[in-house]
C-alpha cells in the first residue's frame, strides 16, 4: 500500500510540500474585570431578590446616578453613593466600577385593572417595588378627537397621550352574487383569529322532478340534432340509498341509455349551451325531468357562487316535517370534488360529515317545495399561521370571484400587526353583519393603550386580561390608584437567596449592609465556596454592631464577632463614619457603611494594592468608648480589625488592611491585599485553563495548555498582580489534567526598619 501522511487534520497520500498556519501566537490572554462589588441590603424602591427570576433581573449599576435612580432612598441607596467615591487618596483614584445591588426586603408592586363595557382589559402593574407604588394613579378620559386621553400621575411626574386609539385596522365585507349567500356576519375570535359566519335558505325543489317508480336505469335525448357536444349530469341515489352520479354525453335527439340504476333523482345538470329541450326519461318510460334549452340548465339543483366554506362542516335544518335528502355538491379541503348525501329531520339540525372548503351546487330534488331549508357555516376563518393583518387580507381577499365575495380592506400601516392583538368581538357586542354594504371596521384599542404604556410610561407596565374582550378602557372622572405595594421585612431565606443568586454571577467582593452575626456567617460560607468549587472567587467586607445591633460594638464585642469569623476572606469594620448623604446632609453611618469605603477603595485600586495608610472620604469616625485606635492598635490589628485612624491636618485613613485569619500570621491569609491578588490570580489562571476541557489528551494539548498557564502569569506580573511564578508543571493522568505552579503574590510593605548608626569624625584644623 502506497505510503501517507496525516497532516492538518487529513490524511494525504499525492506527494507535495504542505503547510499550515498556527495562528496561537496572536491570541491575545486578557485578565478578567476588576472592581466589581456586590451589596446586599434593604431600600425603598428597585426590584427586591424575591423578584428575581433570572440573572438578567440581578440590578447592575455603573453610573452614581444610576443609584439615585433606582433607589428611592435606604441603606442601598446610600451605600452605593460611598462605593462610587471611596477616597481621598492619590494612590486611588476611583471606586467600584460595577455595583451588584441585591435588595433583600421582599418589597411587592402595585396593581390594578381597567374595564371596558363588557369586563376587566388591562392588568397595569407598577414598575417599582414598594409602598410609595400606591400613589401611582390613571385616569381614562375622552380623546379630544379619537380615543381616549390617557393620564398617568405619581407625585410630579406626569405621563399623558391623547387621541390614543379609535383607529380602524381594517374592514371587512362580504359582497352577495345572485348564487351567493344570504346573511354574513364577522368577529374577532379568542387570539386574533377572524371568523365569518353565513346562511343562505332555500327552498325545496321536488316540482322540478317525477321520481321513479322503483329502481331503473335512464335514457337522455333532445329535441335538438344540434345539441352534440353537452353533457348531462344526474345526482341520485342507488338502491342501497347511497349516493352515485352519472354523466350523458347527449347525442342530438338519439338516446342515450346509461348503465346504472337508481331509485331517486335529486337533479341533474346541463354542462354547455343546448338548442333543444333535454329530456331525462327512465325505461318505462316515465319522464323525470326536462331542462329547456339555454346555458348550464339545471333542475332540482341550486346553484351556489362564493359559497365558501372555512375548511369545516356545514348545517343544514327545515322549517317544516321534511326527511327528505339533499345532496351537499363542493370541494373538500384539498379542493377536490366532494359530495355527501344529508338526511332532513324535520326541524332539528343535521350536521354533514365531511369538511368543505367550498359549496358549488345543492341538490334539492327530493324536497318537498313547500319546505325552506336554511343552510349554515364559517364561511371563512383565518388561522394561527395567518399571523399579521397582512396575511390576514391575502387569505379573506383570495376568497372572491369576479368582484364578488369577501373584500378585506386593510386601513393602518401597521402591516405586521399580529392579530392577536386586536379587539375581540366575540362576547362584546358579538358578531356584527359585514354583507355589502355593511362594511364593519375593527380596532385593536386595548392594544395600543397597552402598547403605548409599556413604550412610554417609566411608572407602570400592562398586560392585556386573559379573557379580555372589547376595545379600550372606559372612561371615568375619578382617578383610579393603584394598589398592594408593600416594603416588605428581610428574613435570613431572604438574605440567603441573594447570595444564592450571587453564586452564577461574577464579583469581586460583597458587602453586607447588616450587623447581624447570623447573615455574617452566612456570607464566609458562601465566599468559602466560592473560592472552593464555586470557582467565582470573592472577598467580603463586613461592619460589626452591638449585641442591640443598633451602635458600633465594644471591643469585646468586635473581638469575640472577629474570633467567630477567623477568616481570611473577610474583612471588618467597628467603627462609624459621618459622611454627606444623597440629600446632601452630613450624616452618621453604622460599620457596615464604613466596609462599603474600604471595599470601594478596594475596587477603584488596582489588585494588590494595600489599603494601609490610604486616606478615606469620611468626615469623622467613631467608635465604642471602650477601645481608639491610638492606644488598641495594637490588640486591635491582632484581633484581625480594619480601622481608621486621625492623621492630624491631612485626613482619615486605614491603620492596616488586615483579614480576620487569626489561626496563621501567613501574608497570604492575613494581608487583605494579598488575599485579594492570590483570589484574582487563582480565578484567572483556572479559568484560561478550561479551554482543555473537552479536547483530546495528547501531548499538543499539554503544551497549549502550558503556553496558556505562561501566557496569564506573565500578564498577572505585568499587571502587578504577582511579582514572579516558578515550577510550572503540567501532567495528564488518565483523564485530568493536573497543573501545578508556585506564584508569588505582590506583598504590601507594612513596615520600614530604619537604624541610625552614630559615630564620631575626627575633627581637623
Amino acid at each position: 500500500m502506497a505510503t501517507s501522511i496525516f497532516f492538518n487534520g487529513r490524511l494525504i497520500s499525492i506527494p507535495g510540500s504542505y503547510s499550515s498556519i498556527d495562528a496561537s501566537g496572536l491570541e491575545t490572554i486578557g485578565l478578567s474585570a476588576s472592581g466589581i462589588v456586590a451589596v446586599i441590603g434593604t431600600a425603598v424602591g428597585g426590584r427586591p431578590v424575591s423578584a428575581i427570576s433570572e440573572i438578567d433581573d440581578i440590578i447592575s449599576i455603573v453610573k452614581p446616578e444610576q443609584g439615585l435612580q433606582t433607589f428611592k432612598s435606604g441603606n442601598l441607596r446610600e451605600a452605593i453613593a460611598m462605593l462610587f467615591s471611596p477616597s481621598k487618596d492619590p494612590d486611588i483614584q476611583g471606586g467600584a466600577q460595577q455595583i451588584i445591588a441585591m435588595k433583600v426586603n421582599p418589597a411587592t408592586q402595585s396593581s390594578g385593572q381597567l374595564s371596558n363595557a363588557y369586563n376587566a382589559i388591562l392588568d397595569l402593574t407598577s414598575k417599582d417595588w414598594g409602598d410609595f407604588t400606591n400613589q401611582i394613579n390613571v385616569l381614562v378620559s375622552s380623546g379630544t378627537t379619537k380615543g381616549i386621553l390617557f393620564t398617568i400621575v405619581y407625585e410630579d411626574i406626569i405621563e399623558t397621550v391623547d387621541n390614543l386609539g379609535g383607529d380602524v385596522i381594517f374592514n371587512l365585507k362580504y359582497v352577495k352574487p345572485i348564487y351567493g349567500y344570504d346573511t354574513m356576519t364577522a368577529e374577532v375570535k379568542s387570539g386574533g383569529l377572524i371568523s365569518c359566519n353565513a346562511t343562505r335558505d332555500l327552498g325545496g325543489l321536488d316540482s322540478d322532478i317525477t321520481q321513479l317508480g322503483g329502481n331503473n336505469t335512464l335514457i337522455v335525448a333532445s329535441s335538438s340534432t344540434s345539441d352534440t357536444t353537452q353533457s348531462l349530469i344526474v345526482y341520485g341515489l342507488d338502491a342501497s340509498g347511497a349516493y352515485q352520479t352519472e354523466t350523458f354525453s347527449l347525442n342530438g335527439t338519439t338516446s342515450v341509455n346509461g348503465s346504472l340504476t337508481f331509485s331517486k333523482i335529486i337533479g341533474a345538470r346541463i354542462v354547455g349551451t343546448t338548442i333543444g329541450t333535454v329530456t331525462l326519461t327512465d325505461t318505462d318510460p316515465t319522464t323525470i325531468l326536462t331542462i329547456t334549452a339555454g346555458v348550464n340548465g339545471s333542475k332540482g339543483i341550486a346553484n351556489c357562487s362564493t359559497n365558501y366554506v372555512s375548511n369545516s362542516k356545514v348545517t343544514l335544518v327545515s322549517d317544516g316535517a321534511s326527511t327528505k335528502d339533499v345532496l351537499l355538491i363542493g370541494k373538500d379541503s384539498s379542493g377536490v370534488l366532494q359530495v355527501e348525501k344529508i338526511t332532513l329531520t324535520a326541524t332539528t339540525p343535521v350536521i354533514s360529515v365531511g369538511n368543505f372548503s367550498e359549496l358549488t351546487y345543492i341538490g334539492l330534488g327530493d324536497v318537498e317545495a313547500a319546505q325552506i331549508l336554511t343552510l349554515s357555516c364559517e364561511a371563512a376563518a383565518s388561522t394561527t399561521t395567518h399571523n399579521t393583518i397582512q396575511k390576514v387580507s391575502d387569505y379573506f381577499n383570495s376568497k372572491s370571484e369576479s368582484s364578488n365575495g369577501f373584500v378585506f380592506t386593510i386601513s393602518t400601516a401597521l402591516l405586521s400587526l399580529d392579530p392577536s392583538n386586536l379587539d375581540i368581538t366575540t362576547g362584546a357586542g358579538g358578531a356584527v353583519s359585514c354583507l355589502s354594504p355593511a362594511n364593519p371596521a375593527f380596532y385593536a384599542d386595548a392594544y395600543l393603550v397597552q402598547q403605548w404604556i409599556n413604550n412610554n410610561s417609566q411608572l407602570i407596565s400592562a398586560s392585556k386580561v386573559t379573557a379580555a374582550v372589547g376595545g379600550a378602557p372606559s372612561t371615568f372622572t375619578v382617578p383610579i390608584y393603584l394598589t398592594g405595594g408593600s416594603e416588605g421585612t428581610a428574613t435570613t431565606s431572604d438574605w440567603q437567596s441573594a447570595y444564592n443568586w450571587l453564586k452564577q454571577i461574577f464579583v469581586n467582593s460583597i458587602v453586607p449592609l447588616t450587623g447581624d452575626p447570623a447573615i455574617h456567617a452566612i456570607q464566609d460560607a458562601h465566599i468559602a465556596y466560592m473560592c472552593g468549587v464555586g470557582r467565582k472567587e470573592r472577598d467580603g467586607f463586613i461592619g460589626l454592631l452591638n449585641t442591640a445591633q443598633d451602635d458600633v460594638p465594644t471591643k469585646t464585642e468586635l473581638k469575640n464577632q472577629i474570633i467567630d469569623l477567623n477568616s481570611r476572606h473577610e474583612r471588618t469594620f467597628a467603627q462609624s463614619i459621618e459622611y454627606y448623604n444623597t440629600a446632601g446632609e452630613r450624616e452618621e453611618f453604622l460599620p457596615y457603611f464604613t466596609a462599603c469605603i474600604a471595599a470601594g477603595m478596594q475596587a477603584g485600586s488596582s489588585v494588590g494594592t494595600s489599603l494601609t495608610f490610604k486616606y478615606a472620604n469620611v468626615l469623622k469616625f467613631n467608635q465604642s468608648s471602650t477601645w481608639n485606635p491610638v492606644d488598641d492598635a495594637e490588640e486591635l490589628i491582632q484581633s484581625g480589625l480594619c480601622f481608621l485612624e486621625n492623621v492630624s491636618g491631612v485626613g482619615r485613613r486605614w491603620v492596616r488592611n488586615i483579614t480576620t485569619h487569626l489561626s496563621s500570621n501567613n501574608l497570604a491569609y492575613i494581608e487583605g491585599s494579598v488575599n485579594e491578588a492570590v483570589n484574582y490570580a487563582v480565578y484567572n489562571l483556572r479559568t484560561e485553563l478550561e479551554f482543555a476541557v473537552g479536547k483530546k489528551g495528547f501531548a499538543g494539548t499539554i503544551n497549549a495548555a502550558a503556553s496558556v498557564a505562561r501566557g496569564i502569569l506573565e500578564s498577572l506580573i505585568r499587571e502587578g498582580i504577582i511579582v514572579a511564578y516558578r515550577s510550572l508543571n503540567i501532567e495528564l493522568i488518565t483523564d485530568v489534567m493536573e497543573v501545578s505552579v508556585e506564584i508569588a503574590p505582590v506583598l504590601p510593605i507594612n513596615f520600614i526598619l530604619t537604624t541610625v548608626h552614630l559615630i564620631t569624625i575626627p575633627q581637623t584644623a
